[in-house]
């Protein structure tokens, strides 16, 4: 059992590793990386094997009974509240590619230290890529400001890489401000009114395709009705293999946090109020 517990918080933390190194950031964009959470688990695994190993005795059976009471009902509430939230998750509305939607928005998912996609962003510009020449009266924003710890705007290079892939340069609008994906939305809505000399409730009321990964898209798509989009699917994208544990954790993260927000302070709200 301990050599077991030993051998998966090393691999928890090469876990870790490998993602900070197919991916890499500044200093400080790695020191505050979400992907810590597989070594701080690691971290714990191994001393858990090593305690169990030195005294003969597992960590488990000191707690009083009352805490682990507790810490075990914890842990089945969190686990029926994250596979509720992992199957909302794994459903989202998907547009088919010869459904015409006037609007595409590709949604930004990070850029490294060197001005570079990491190969999860470049798959959603690939199927944004896709759907725009398979319609060409489609409008396509792209989205992503400058991230915190990070030199360049995503919009930019992901405004490059669908050129690169023989989107019409004119039929894409570069929002480069927004931090998150509510700012994506907003800012989104607002750049396609300017262009269009629309009104907000016009905007919303025209059929939008969000471009994203899988994971990503059932969250973006409710984010996006609760701001008003009356109609609007995705369009997912897929990510390496070796991003999808890790992807899938933090997107379940996420979904709870989305959801005590709207539980607790309703918002996001429409963009109309």
């Amino acid at each position: 059992m301990n050599i077991i517990l030993i051998i998966l918080g090393i691999l928890s933390i090469a876990y870790d590793a490998t993602l900070i190194i197919i991916n890499p950031g500044t200093f400080l964009d790695i020191v505050f990386s979400f992907t810590h959470i597989w070594l701080a688990l690691g971290a714990y695994l191994i001393f858990v094997a090593i305690y169990r190993i030195k005294t003969g005795h597992s960590f488990w059976s000191f707690w009083k009974k009352w805490i682990k009471l507790t810490f075990v009902s914890l842990v089945v509430v969190g686990s029926v509240i994250a596979a509720i939230n992992l199957c909302l998750i794994l459903n989202p509305a998907i547009v088919s590619s010869n459904e015409p939607a006037e609007h595409v928005i590709l949604l930004g998912g990070g850029i490294d230290k060197d001005g570079k996609l990491p190969k999860s962003v470049i798959s959603r510009v690939e199927k944004a890529a896709e759907y725009l020449n398979k319609n060409p009266e489609s409008i396509c924003v792209v989205t992503g400001g400058t991230l915190k710890w990070l030199p360049y705007p995503e919009a930019p290079e992901l405004k490059n890489q669908l050129v690169k892939r023989g989107v019409a340069a004119e039929r894409i609008l570069v929002e480069d401000q927004a931090l998150d994906t509510i700012q994506n939305f907003q800012l989104s809505c607002k750049m396609l009114e300017e262009f269009k000399g629309a009104t907000t409730e016009e905007i919303l009321n025209t059929s939008t395709a969000v471009v994203t990964s899988r994971y990503h898209l059932r969250r973006s798509e409710r984010l996006a009705r609760r701001m008003g989009f009356k109609n609007i699917k995705g369009i997912p994208a897929g990510c390496p293999a070796v991003y999808v544990l890790h992807s899938y954790v933090r997107e379940i993260c996420a979904y709870v946090k989305l959801n005590l927000r709207i539980l607790l302070t309703g918002k996001p709200d429409s963009l109309l109020s």
